[in-house]
Formats: structure tokens, sequence, C-alpha cells
């Protein structure tokens, strides 16, 4: 039986399937063939239009991709086709995605042998729809585009992806030139100055910035010069570029013979000589900041600005302190919470009810780091700001990390001062350099909540770029000008399009926007902020889950950097700090707020901070399973501790449901987490402060390295060098992540070995995971990520170091059994080839076998009380205060404190965060 030729196919395959005609060898190829067609076919099968349905496949052995076809059809996806052949059994079945689509057909069967291999192939199905296939088959974008779209899950986003690809690979994404509406008085764009000696390597005559080009030409020349603000652009000796501000003195003037090397990109066209330049007017002018006024503070004018507070996470807290420091009734606060946290946006909703100037979008975005939603959600925000008010003049954009470093008055003075001006922050660096390290010669596009790289693309020439911050202040006239939605400005709607597709577009868009437009003089290379930069923290890609590039963030200020930050504040204009984040550092921003107010201040609650982590009437995110059945867990065990202080035997509650989870800080420390919930009587309600208690073992030795910490949670910062799943509740689909730092014992002398090794048990005591981790630096705090690609066993993990064979700490983690998980199921793991190395590491206890076997039964009969027994062990709870008793309980025990009277729960007051 043969196979029927597939007329349609797209030119990426170009499967030519002939019949078998029974010939070993041409069977052999043509199999190879059929099966690189069902290989690229399943890898793209989510992409626009296109199902591929396998019916009945048995194959007996995988087939090696010959080089030539591998090269060709799968990149680098490995060297067999069958690890990634799947078999859908879905008979009868047929998904037509767009109405008109053509079914393509092929069928094989029989028994084909090929080198003494037996195969068999029966009813072998494709059912093959038109598709974006078509596209992506006709423009070839590349290896970039070909992985994104593979790792792309849903439908729509590899929808997208595919479309914008095959748009690049066609030049239609990116406009080869935009206008520049700054010029140069009296200048002629291109022009040139004529032909000037120029034969120093050490001392050149534009000597800015100079490189060699490949395909050079004098316009290629004069758009690189141009795009980085230099006036003057020069070429020499036929292929290298230069760049300067200052115009030659006519002094150095040659005859025109003296600049007769041919162009190496431009026949025809010359380039210069050997040692002479042929100079060329870009018409730009040069880079540089207005300059800007001290303010006078005699003045009484009051400048009005419209604050937009783009915001995520749950800092309420945060945010309403910021909002107290900053408010006054005549300016207007427009705020954009994520469209993923219901808490926050539920919470400051009802901040429009008592002020008029506050208002929430309800045109939400997710923001993700660098994506492309937050030109989006800014320019939004703008247009709705327009609507709402007509008297501010300036527009400041904020986050729950910002905090003000002087008073809104000091801000409204110096802008009365400073008319007009535009405050953006520069990068600093060589326009160059900006642009790649920046990504901006890359297309991005943001689906699924990731940053997704597609390819390189080259800039449009004409226009001048710039870019740094992202924060900034801008008058009302730009803003005005940057929502225009007239498409007769080329340079606002080609600067639209291309920051559409743009790794952090907000870092440059109204940079480049404002230099290239009618507001070029307005320019202030100030954008009256300061932040904290330590790159060998801030730039550890730490944001690679969100998008395929490496960035960098500034750090959280903390009580160790005021010296620097009050330097800064006392020398330079700045207005505002980022970052601040109170669960980290408040005494920090405490002090900020002493400063501003001239005072010394303490109150009730002045040095604690509380953080939500869970409410229940939340629909986004999704909570943390691990985190409630804990926490469920942990109020059986709050109210057993308060009953037994209450002296009448009828007081007896329990717990029904939890309503908040909320993290407690006291100096700058987490204290624990409170856990409000009802009592099965609707008229209890209590709060617990519970905390985990440290699960790790350093025992004594002379080795020359030791561990000073080794603990095991996840959602680790690297950044911040933080745990911020602060309670340690995982589940079997949880990421642990080992935290350590060591320490140098110096009375030993020995040769330091430079690794030592991490090996994780799981509950069965059996291996899953062998890591080598770096401790030749004893300063910082390392950290090693448990990679399993299966789900985590249920119960209690160990995790050892070992360093010169010899284990020198060790920590236990829980993994909690959800509801609906049945343990059984994780029991069937392959050994660890290491099982047996590692094995002396963790011998054989009699009594701790039996207590595991007895904790697994208990965990299979019931979920709960294996639940409670574990968190009787890792968890600790410190103190329960009630909000309302029951009946039963209606005369309190002399011990129970209302929650409202303690300092640490969450409903004690907390003034500095009250917006009055």
């Amino acid at each position: 039986m043969g196979v029927s030729p597939l007329s349609g196919v797209s030119p990426l395959l170009s499967l030519d399937l002939l019949r078998f005609n029974g010939s070993l060898g041409t069977a052999k190829r043509e199999l190879l063939l059929l099966f690189s067609f069902t290989e690229v076919f399943e890898l793209q099968k989510k992409q626009k239009k296109v199902k591929v349905q396998i019916y009945n496949i048995n194959l007996r052995k995988c087939i090696p991709i010959e080089p030539e076809y591998k090269k060709k059809y799968f990149g680098d996806i490995g060297d067999s086709v069958c690890p990634a052949l799947k078999t859908e059994r879905s008979r009868n079945e047929r998904d037509f995605e767009r109405a008109g689509a053509t079914e393509l057909k092929a069928w094989a069967g029989g028994i084909i042998w090929s080198s003494g291999v037996k195969f068999e192939l029966t009813n072998l199905v494709f059912t093959v729809l038109e598709s974006a296939m078509d596209r992506l088959a006709c423009c070839s974008p590349g290896k970039t585009a070909f992985s994104a779209i593979r790792r792309a899950t849903t439908q729509k986003c590899k929808d997208e992806l595919s479309d914008i690809a095959c748009r690049l690979k066609n030049h239609q994404l990116v406009p080869e030139r935009l206008p520049n509406y700054c010029l140069r008085k009296d200048s002629v764009p291109g022009s040139s100055l004529g032909c000037f000696l120029d034969g120093s390597q050490n001392s050149r005559l534009l000597p800015s910035y100079g490189v060699k080009l490949l395909g050079m030409t004098v316009q290629k020349c004069i758009d690189l010069c141009l795009q980085s603000s230099f006036p003057y652009a020069g070429v020499h000796n036929g292929k290298e570029c230069y760049c300067g501000v200052k115009k030659p003195s006519l002094e150095h003037l040659l005859a025109r013979t003296y600049c007769s090397l041919p162009c190496d990109g431009q026949s025809g066209h010359t380039c210069g000589g050997i040692d002479a330049t042929e100079v060329f007017d870009t018409a730009v002018p040069p880079r540089e900041s207005a300059k800007l006024i001290a303010a006078n503070n005699n003045s009484n004018s009051t400048t009005r600005i419209g604050f937009i507070l783009t915001l995520n996470g749950r800092g309420l807290r945060q945010v309403t302190r910021l909002l107290r420091i900053i408010y006054r009734p005549y300016h207007f606060y427009l705020i954009h919470v994520d469209a993923r946290q219901d808490y926050l946006f539920r919470n400051l909703l009802q901040l429009e009810l008592k002020y008029p100037n506050i208002k929430l979008t309800r045109k939400r975005q997710s923001s993700i780091w660098g994506g492309a939603s937050l030109l989006d959600v800014l320019l939004q925000a703008m247009e709705q700001l327009l609507e709402l008010d007509s008297q501010w003049r300036y527009v400041f954009n904020l986050s729950e990390s910002d905090f003000p470093l002087r008073s809104v008055e000091d801000l409204e003075a110096f802008l009365a001062a400073n008319p007009g001006r535009n405050f953006l922050k520069s990068h600093g660096r060589q326009t160059r350099q900006f642009i790649h390290k920046q990504g901006l010669d890359r297309v991005f596009h943001q689906c699924e909540s990731r940053m997704w790289r597609l390819g390189d693309r080259t800039l449009p020439a004409g226009i001048r770029v710039d870019g740094g911050s992202d924060w900034f202040g801008l008058t009302r006239e730009l803003v005005q000008y940057a929502t225009g939605k007239s498409n007769s400005d080329q340079l606002l709607a080609g600067l639209k399009n291309l920051y559409k597709h743009t790794l952090l577009p907000a870092e440059s868009f109204f940079h480049v926007l404002v230099l290239n437009s009618r507001f070029c003089d307005s320019y202030a290379d100030n954008n009256l902020r300061v932040t904290l930069w330590r790159r060998s923290q801030g730039c550890l890609c730490q944001h690679r889950n969100v998008v395929d590039w490496c960035g960098c963030s500034p750090m959280v200020f903390r009580t160790t950097d005021w010296p620097h930050l009050e330097s800064i504040m006392n020398k330079s204009i700045v207005f505002f700090g980022r970052k601040f984040e109170a669960a980290i550092d408040q005494s920090v921003i405490n002090r900020l707020e002493e400063r501003l107010a001239n005072a010394s201040i303490s109150h009730q609650g002045w040095d604690s901070y509380w953080e939500s982590v869970y409410h229940v009437s939340d629909l986004s995110p999704s909570p943390n399973q691990a985190l409630l059945a804990i926490s469920a867990s942990l109020t059986r065990h709050s109210l057993l501790l308060m009953m037994q202080h209450h002296s009448d035997a009828n007081c007896f509650v329990k717990p029904e449901r939890i309503i908040t989870i909320t993290s407690y800080f006291r100096l700058d420390h987490y204290q624990g987490d409170l856990i409000l919930f009802n009592g099965a009587s609707e008229t209890a309600q209590f709060e617990a402060l519970v905390k985990p208690m440290s699960r790790s073992v350093f025992p004594n030795g002379s080795s020359p390295r030791s561990l000073g910490i080794l603990k095991v949670g996840s959602d680790y910062d690297p950044k911040e060098q933080v745990l911020r799943n602060r309670l340690d509740a995982m589940g079997s689909t949880s990421k642990p992540v080992a935290v350590f730092r060591w320490t140098l014992n110096s009375q030993i002398n020995s040769t330091i070995s430079p690794v030592a090794q991490l090996a994780w048990f799981d509950p069965d005591y059996r291996l899953r995971s062998v890591n080598l981790v770096n401790v030749s630096d004893a300063s910082k705090m390392g950290y090693q990520n448990l990679d399993l690609d299966e789900s985590l066993t249920p119960g209690v993990w160990t995790l050892l170091a070992i360093y010169e064979d010899k284990k020198i700490a060790s920590a236990d983690f829980l993994i909690v059994p959800l509801v609906g998980e049945n343990p059984a199921d994780f029991r069937a793991i392959k050994e660890h080839p290491s099982q047996n190395v590692f094995q002396k590491y963790l011998p054989y206890d009699s009594k701790l076998d039996s207590k595991r076997r007895r904790h697994v039964e208990l965990m299979m009969k019931d979920n709960h009380a294996y639940v409670d027994l574990m968190t009787a062990e890792f968890y600790s709870v410190q103190d329960v205060c009630y909000v309302s008793l029951p009946i039963s309980c209606a005369k309190p025990s002399s011990d129970w404190l209302p929650c409202s009277k303690t300092e640490w729960s969450s409903l004690s007051p907390d003034p500095k965060s009250n917006l009055r």
C-alpha cells in the first residue's frame, strides 16, 4: 500500500512523498521524510489554523534524523524524531478553524522493512488546514521566531507570533525612514561641507564616534551619525564613518580630488580618501539638555500636576502611605492597577467615593517587566487624564515603590520656575551601545504575559534615538501630542507602530518623540528621580520567566544606603526616589518622612508594616493552595491553644473559613503571618500570628568552609536576596530553592575546594537531585533551584550540604499534600544513578523509618490529620486575638485580647497608612 502525494504542502517542508516501490533504500528515505513531516507539524501543531490528527501509529523503532534533513527541517530539536512524536486518538474528529479550509490527507499502511528493522504503520492520517504555516514557509523567519512559536502554548499567541515574524521577514513591520521635525536652522540635511585633511588616527577630524561599515554608503554614515545626535558625519577611506559635534575648521579644507575613493557599498560614489574625510551635515542639533533654574522659594504660584500611579502587587498600605504624602486637593490622581491584582483594585476603588480628584481607570492591563503593554497603559492613562481634568500642566508617573524626597510644594515651585520643560533621563552612554543593550534592534511581541523575541531589525533611519528611564515628568502639550490619533503625522504614527514590538518601550518612546518633534528644545536630561543600581545583583536575568532577554532592575533602598541617598538629595535636583519596599526595609521610608516633616515621628504602628498575602474575595491571582492548607491547619491549632486558657467548658469554637492572610513585619524583620478567620459561629472571628520554625541543622566540624545559612523555600528574589514565600508553603507543583551563605573558618589551613554538593532526598529517602555549588565567595548569598520535571512527592524532604566528603548542614522542608492528590501516585520514581553514593550521608534509622511509614499511612487515610501533624512540627502559633466571640464564649478569658488592642494584629491602628 502506498502513500499519496501531498499536493499543497508548504515549501518549508517540500517533502516529495512518492509511492513506496519496495526498494529498501527508497523506503528508508521516504519513511524518514514521512516522519519528518509528522515531526514538523507536531511541533507547530497549535499554530494558526493548523491541526494534525494522527490515528493509531505503531512505531517499533525510532529513526535517526540524517544531518542534511536535521539541519533543513529541525534545527536543534534533537537527534531523533521519536521523542517529540505524540499520538492523538481522536477518531472522527475534524478541526476546521475557518470556513473554506482545504483538507489534505495521506494514507500509509502495511509493513515496511528497512535494514532489518520492522515498522508498522496502520491507517495513518494527517488533516492539515490552510494556515499561517504557509506564510511561515514562504518567509522562513529564522530559528528565533520558530523557537518562540514552538514555546508558546495558546493558539492566539502562536497566531500573533507567526504573523509578526513574517511581516518582519517581508519588511512590512518596521518603516525604513521616519521624518525628523527638529533640524538646526540654516542647515541642509545631507549637504557636503567639503573634503578635509584627516590623516591622524589619534586625532580624528570628527572624534566623537567612528566605525567601519559593511556596505558603506554616504547615506548610511549620515543616518548613523544622525541617530546618535551628531551634527556632522564624515566618510573616510571608502568604508569608515566618523561622527562629531564640532564643525571642521576651513584651514583643513582640501581639494575635492583628495576624497575620491569609491564607497564600499555604492559604486559610482566616493567615500573620502586615505588621509581625507568628506564631511556632511546631518542637520540635527547636538544632544543638549535644557538648563534648569532653581525654584524661587518666595513664589506663590502653583503648578497643577496630574499623577499617574501604575500599581502592582499587594502592598496596599505602602500605596496609601504614598498617597497620604503627595495628596493635595488641587492635583489629580489617576490610578492603574494591574489587571491581575483584584485585592489592590478593590480596596483602592473606595477612594473614589471620598476624593473627587482620585480615579481608578477601568482600562486595566497586565503589565510585565519589559512588556509592550506598559506604554499602552501610560498612553491610555494620559488620554483619560486629559479628559478628566483640564487644569493640570504636568504629568508624573509613579509606582507603588516610589516615595517623595521633597515636598509637593517644592515640586510645584520648581515646575513653575521651569515651564515647558520635559523631564526625561538619558542613558548616558554611546547610542549604538544603548540600542544593542536595550534590545531596540530586536523585535518583541507580548502575549501569554511574556515578551517573545522574534528576530533582529534595523531601526528607521532619519531620527535621533535616545532613552533611559521610563519614569518622567511631561508637559500637558507633549501629552496632547503623544496621544493624538491622526495618522497624518508620520513621525508619531510611525513611532507608535515601532514601539508595539519593542522591549521596555516606555524607556525610550517619549525620549525619541521629544528629540525628533517640535518639542526637542524642551528636553531636560533629568527625570527628577534617584535610583540605586548595583549591577552585580540587579542584572541577574531574574526576569527570564517573562521575557526572552536579560535585563537589569534597580535595588531597593535600605537604611544602610541612607548616607548615599542623603548625599544625592543635598546636591542634586531630585524629588522622588525608587525603589522602596516596606517589606524589606521600612526604616528608610520612616526616615524620609521624618525629613519631609522636619520632625521626629512616633506613634502606634510606626515601626510595623502589614502586607496582604491572601483575601477570600480575590479572583486573581489564583491562591497558593498549599498556603491555604497550612493556614487552615494552623487555625485549628490556634483555637485549641486559645481554648486551653478558658475556664468555661461550653466555650468551644471550630474554625470555618479563612478571610485574610497578612505578612507582619516589625523593625524590618519578618514576625510571621496573620491568619484572620471565622469560627463556625457567624459571630466569631479570630486572628492568629503564626511563624515557620527553622529546620536547619549545622553539625560541629573542622571543615575550612561552613554554612552560616541554609534554608529551603520558594519564590526567591535573587536581586534582593529574600524568599517571597515567607510562610514556606509549598505543594507538589512548587519550585523549591535552597538559599545559603558560606563562612570561612580562618583557623584551619586547608586547600579549599571550589565546590560543594547539595543532595535532595524525597520523603522516601530517595535521592532526587544533586547540584554542585560554588563556595569561593563567602560574602554573598547563594541559591540553587531544585529542577525536576515531575511533581514533588508530598511529605518531608531533606536537603544535605556536603563538602569535602562531609555532611556540613541539612535542612528539612515540607511539601503539603493537597486535596484531590493521591499520595500513591508519587511513589513510582526511577532511582537516581547516584543513590548509593549519597545514601551514606543519610544513614538508615529504624525509628525514623517507622515514623515515616506511619506518616505515609496517615496521609493516605486522613489528609487533614497528616497536615495537622506536620504543621505542629514545622510551625509555631505565636499569639491569638479575637475580633468577635460566639455567644458560648461571651465572657472572654483574661488572657484573651481584642485584636484592635494588640500591636501585631492587621486590625490594630496604623495611622501612617491612613489617607485622611
